[in-house]
């Protein structure tokens, strides 16, 4: 089963909006795949969703995060890689996805998109990773 890490802006785009997002995040609901978390990226997460363009409150805020922990399998971060230098947040999840073993990073972030693979982690669009999965289960 493939294991993969979703970066915050991907995790927010699926349980806020449809589309590629929310089509990779039902996969990881429904057991499909297997989501790879670290307490690094749910601090991460915490902050995005707390921006005052969201409009949240702490109690509206809680229930995302334990939809996602309900949904994630859990590493400890524990290698520390700095190559993305203009948003160095960034790197948690390519430590997340080493640490893991995860087979793919899903972004829309183009500091992780064009590195486009790192140690063997192919790093792709949700759209993209959504077109390798119908080919790979043979559906169209």
């Amino acid at each position: 089963m493939k294991r993969v890490v979703l970066d915050t802006n991907i995790m927010i785009s699926a349980l806020f909006w449809r589309g590629y997002p929310r089509k990779v995040y039902e996969l990881v609901r429904t057991g499909q795949v297997i989501m790879i978390s670290c307490e690094e990226m749910m601090a991460e997460f915490i902050r995005v969703l707390s921006y005052s363009r969201f409009g949240l409150s702490p109690p509206e805020i809680l229930p995302l995060i334990n939809n996602v922990r309900k949904h994630s399998h859990f590493v400890e971060l524990k290698s520390k890689i700095m190559i993305i230098e203009a948003d160095p947040t960034d790197n948690i999840f390519l430590g997340c996805a080493i640490d893991g073993e995860a087979d793919y990073i899903i972004s829309g972030d183009h500091h992780l998109l064009d590195l486009g693979n790192y140690e063997g982690i192919q790093i792709v669009k949700p759209k993209d990773f959504i077109k390798i999965e119908t080919k790979d289960r043979g559906l169209r």
